[in-house]
Parts: structure tokens; C-alpha cells; sequence
């Protein structure tokens, strides 16, 4: 506690702004508790992450409270869609002070009609190799994604591959590099959005924080 309020002060004497201290927790269900940790410079928000996933008819859900940056703020409801009954939605909301003790996640109802989009689509979430098909994009998804993921738990890392309709919203803020949120380790090694239609992609830059997506994806693999 003494060494957090030492960066404070020092973060205070260097730059406008006091140190952000955020709720920190990962779980399933609509909440979770955790403890208050001093977020990293630039990390400007704390950030509830809920995620829903199907999977074969089961849904599922997760949250995650962390120190986000205010640009993922904007991400809203972002929809992805894998094939072979995999399906998540992730919204985020924002918040810093006392709001956060009120803030909630709403997630908007789904919209499963096909838009006449497709793409293909596959999900591993370990070792076993990504089965590609093509899938029927719905709602909001009008970009195909391309991603795989060494999320690094403990001294276990295991890849992700996954391919398959994701809404725009998801390519915008998409983010490659190196970080961790809630305390799991990430590496995207590649990651690349193209138009459902079949237009050339655009590989996005490095940066260094996972998308709130994907960190609710993965931390539906952990806690199953």
C-alpha cells in the first residue's frame, strides 16, 4: 500500500491527474468482487466487461472489472460468430470514482437474422487444429476476423485460433501486442479484419492491452 501511494505521489508530481485505482476481478455470472489496485500510466477508466456466450444452445456468461483506457470506452456491443454454435457478445461500460459503484452492463438483444454476409468461421481453444466451414454472418457482423492468441496462464501458454463473422465495431478497436488484464497474460501473434464480402484486410498496429472481447472469451476457456 505505501509503495502504490510512492507512485501516486510521484505520477502526481510529474504529470496533471491523480493515480486511477480500480476494482479488479474476473468471474462468471452478472458480478464479481475484487480488491482496488492503482492502475498503469494511460490505463484513464475502469472498465465492467460482460460477455455472453452460446455455445451449442448453452449460454453462458462473464464479467471482468479492470483499468482500461478510454478509447476501448467506445467500443460498445461488439458480436462475433464462429461457427458451429459459438457465439459471444461483449459490452463494456465505464466508469471513475464513486460511479463505479453503480454501474452496470446492459447487453441489447441479439439479432440473429442472416445479413447475406459470410465468411469462414472456426474456434480452438487449445492445441487441436481450427476446422475451418463457411458461416451465415447475423445483425451487426459485416467483417471477417482472423485471429490467433497465446493467452499465458501461470507458465502454461495455449494458442487460440479463431476465425469467423465479427460486427465492425470489433475491427476498429482490434489491438496486437503483448499486456495482461485481470491478470491473464496475452500475446496476439497475428490478427486481421476483412470485409465480409471478400475485400482485402487491414492488419492492425501494436499496442499493448487486450481487447475487452477477447479477454472475455478467453476468460470463459479458464473458468469452464
Amino acid at each position: 500500500m505505501r509503495a502504490s501511494l510512492a507512485v501516486c505521489i510521484l505520477a502526481a508530481l510529474l504529470a496533471t491527474g491523480a493515480c486511477l485505482q480500480c476494482e479488479t476481478c474476473v468471474g462468471l455470472g452478472k458480478s464479481c468482487t475484487g480488491n482496488l489496485e492503482t492502475c498503469a500510466a494511460g490505463q484513464d477508466s475502469c472498465g465492467v466487461i460482460f460477455t455472453e456466450a452460446t455455445q451449442v444452445g448453452v449460454n453462458t456468461q462473464s464479467i471482468i472489472k479492470t483499468c482500461v483506457i478510454s478509447s476501448q470506452c467506445k467500443a460498445g456491443l461488439v458480436s462475433m460468430n464462429f461457427g458451429k454454435g459459438m457465439t459471444t457478445r461483449t459490452n463494456i461500460a465505464c466508469c471513475v470514482g464513486d460511479d463505479c459503484r453503480t454501474t452496470t452492463v446492459t447487453m441489447p438483444p441479439a439479432d440473429p437474422k442472416p445479413n447475406g454476409r459470410r465468411c469462414r468461421g472456426c474456434y480452438s481453444l487449445s492445441s487441436q487444429q481450427c476446422r475451418e466451414e463457411t458461416i451465415q454472418c447475423t445483425g451487426s457482423e459485416t467483417r471477417c476476423v482472423d485471429i490467433t492468441q497465446t493467452p499465458t496462464t501461470g507458465e502454461r501458454p495455449t494458442q487460440m485460433d479463431i476465425k469467423g463473422c465479427v460486427s465492425e465495431s470489433f475491427c476498429a478497436q482490434l489491438q496486437t501486442g503483448s499486456g495482461t488484464i485481470a491478470g491473464i497474460g496475452e500475446d496476439l501473434i497475428t490478427a486481421k479484419c476483412t470485409v465480409a464480402s471478400g475485400a482485402a484486410g487491414v492488419t492492425p498496429r501494436p499496442a499493448g492491452l487486450l481487447l475487452p472481447a477477447l479477454a472475455g472469451l478467453l476468460l470463459l476457456k479458464l473458468l469452464s
